[in-house]
């Protein structure tokens, strides 16, 4: 992208100059510019600018009211250059000024505080925000975030850098007094099928695979986020296809419900992706503290409780 001001920083210290002397041949003076050259830029900044800076007609030349205007916001930039310039000398690259993360809401309750935790030791400042992953790939690929960690992993863009967090099973929940079959087709004679909001990743794939596997539940509920979903089925609504992980998030307890492996498997990725090149090694520290995080706080409480996750579960790649 390709930006044309009518002026540069060269530009805007001479104009400060002669503004200061109220003198072109003061102005040459102290740099290394010869008066005509001084003359030619103060023309050419006008023209650019489409106003008269400096009043001619008179001497000393006096400043105008729209130079006046300009010195003082010439002023503000040089000073800003100057800045910037001191703190890229001085800085230390391995603190980071800000970084926006932005992830799925499931990953916030399992590695919330600690990934905080890791983000505080290497940032200046820092922002965290939640919610649906296809609103975060946006953000991420806009610049308006500069990690994700969701289940997009946005394999069809160029330049960015992927960490594998989680592979998790999909499950069928079901309210905990069912007592049929373990099969969907089963469950689904008996219940209706709580839905994701159609808009997320989540109900995307799960549709596709209701449509892979030639089931064709009625569209009867729709809620937004997994406590809404699981909490219906808690309350023996319906049934649901989510993941452990959003199930561990909704703070529904598994005694609340049932959860039935399904016996076509559906897995779901969550992955860390970023920029190539902008932030060093910060989103591979950020991957791995989350998937030790994740193993310990995550899986093998998962696992313990359905032994029958284990070769479907796992913190990495």
């Amino acid at each position: 992208m390709s930006f044309s001001f009518g002026f540069e920083l060269k530009t805007l210290s001479v104009f400060v100059l002669i503004v200061e002397t109220g003198n072109l041949t003061e102005a040459a003076k102290r740099t290394v510019l010869s008066q005509p050259s001084i003359s030619q830029i103060l023309t050419q900044l006008e023209e650019s600018l489409g106003v008269e800076l400096m009043d001619r007609t008179v001497r000393p030349m006096a400043v105008t009211t729209a130079g006046r205007y300009f010195y003082d916001r010439a002023q503000s930039i040089l000073a800003a250059a100057e800045m910037t310039s001191l703190e890229m000398r001085q800085a230390d690259y391995k603190l980071l000024l800000h970084v926006k993360v932005a992830l799925v809401d499931s990953i916030i309750t399992a590695v919330g505080k600690p990934l905080i935790d890791v983000i505080k030791n290497r940032t200046q400042n820092w922002s965290i925000v939640s919610g649906q992953s296809h609103l975060h790939s946006h953000m991420l690929l806009s610049k308006q975030a500069d990690i994700t960690i969701s289940d997009d992993p946005l394999d069809d863009y160029a330049g960015l850098s992927r960490h594998k967090i989680l592979r998790e099973p999909f499950v069928l929940v079901v309210p905990n007094d069912y007592t049929g079959a373990n099969d969907i087709a089963s469950v689904l004679r008996k219940y209706h099928l709580i839905r994701y909001s159609s808009g997320t990743l989540i109900a995307q794939k799960i549709e596709r695979y209701l449509r892979r596997n030639q089931l064709d539940p009625a569209s009867h509920l729709q809620l937004d986020n997994s406590f809404a979903v699981v909490a219906a089925v808690a309350s023996g609504i319906g049934c649901t296809i989510t993941t452990p992980l959003c199930l561990f998030q909704s703070g529904i307890k598994q005694h609340q419900v049932q959860l039935l492996q399904l016996e076509v498997p559906l897995i779901r990725d969550i992955n860390l992706v970023s920029r190539e090149h902008e932030l060093g090694d910060l989103p591979a520290a950020i991957a791995k503290d989350c998937r030790r995080i994740l193993t310990c706080n995550y899986v093998e409480v998962i696992t313990a409780t359905f032994p029958w996750m284990k070769n479907d579960i796992k913190a990495g790649d």
